[in-house]
């Protein structure tokens, strides 16, 4: 398997596979939008507590938990974990003092489990599921130079439980289906397009798939960097290590990723001067 530079990008990919595919018939459908029953999600929006921005949610949190439990256990028992206990001590103390400034910072519920493991394998990267399950591979730890930058990563981790992205990302890709399928109904009933109809579907969805769904995953990546770096600053780690973390980042996969539009992750080196800024803005460091 390819290295992952991106953090948690397999798994975000792998839930959104398995998002429920809208089944309707095209009398379906025009009697749902004409009832308003079609898009009942449109109302589905919440402000997050932690962010304060507003989320689109048709799902929950514990739904999308239960959905990717099997996965978890699938994970754990098909990947090698690590033997070196100096290793994985390592990482869950650092686990430790980062979720703690996620709790001084009132984001998370200190009596919260956690399902944290180090798997054995040189990829570059780490990832959570729902339900606080935490992966780390060997690779990204031999990337980092130091616990401040392996917090940086868990901080970035734990910034997406609490952005509740897997369930927005989850909820995007749901509402994208139907919206193409109503435009694909609206191109059938055309006398004119219908001619064209195979070719405008297809820019329909690289249309969805561009401007909506991986917009909507990179915005998420940012966020999670950036409550990530509350995180470290709130556990005394050197929030500069984040930004150096993501420089590592690009020159290990410099020449291997697509342009920025085309994917979940923003250019690594889009991240380090994102997180410069932040950081000199909250007055963390100076930099």
């Amino acid at each position: 398997m390819t290295h992952q530079f991106e953090l948690g990008e397999k798994f975000d990919s792998a839930l959104l596979a398995n998002a429920p595919r809208v089944r309707l018939s095209r009398r379906g459908i025009i009697m749902g939008l004409t009832s308003g029953s079609v898009f009942p999600f449109i109302s589905g929006c919440a402000t997050n507590l932690a962010t304060g921005e507003s989320q689109f949610l048709i799902v929950d949190d514990a739904a999308i938990a239960n959905m990717s439990a099997t996965a978890w256990t699938d994970m754990k028992a098909q990947t090698p974990q690590t033997s070196n206990s100096k290793l994985k001590g390592r990482v869950l103390n650092v686990w430790d003092r980062t979720i703690e400034g996620a709790v001084k910072a009132g984001h998370i519920n200190p009596n919260e489990q956690w399902d944290v493991a180090v798997f054995d394998t040189d990829d570059v990267n780490a990832f959570v599921m729902p339900g606080n399950r935490v992966g780390v591979y060997r690779g990204i730890t031999e990337l980092t130079e130091n616990d401040d930058q392996i917090s940086s990563v868990l901080g970035h981790e734990t910034g997406h439980v609490v952005g509740k992205h897997a369930a927005e990302r989850y909820s995007v890709n749901i509402a994208s289906q139907v919206g193409l399928m109503a435009g694909q109904i609206d191109v059938a009933s055309s006398e004119e397009l219908s001619k064209y109809g195979s070719a405008i579907g297809a820019l329909g969805g690289a249309a969805v798939q561009f401007g909506v769904v991986l917009p909507y995953s990179r915005k998420h990546e940012l966020q999670a960097d950036k409550l990530g770096v509350d995180y470290m600053h709130n556990a005394g780690y050197d929030v500069k290590q984040s930004v150096r973390l993501w420089e590592l980042m690009a020159a290990q996969s410099e020449g291997q990723r697509p342009p920025e539009f085309m994917s979940t992750h923003p250019d690594p080196l889009r991240r380090a001067e994102e997180l410069r800024s932040y950081i000199n803005a909250r007055g963390y460091a100076l930099m």
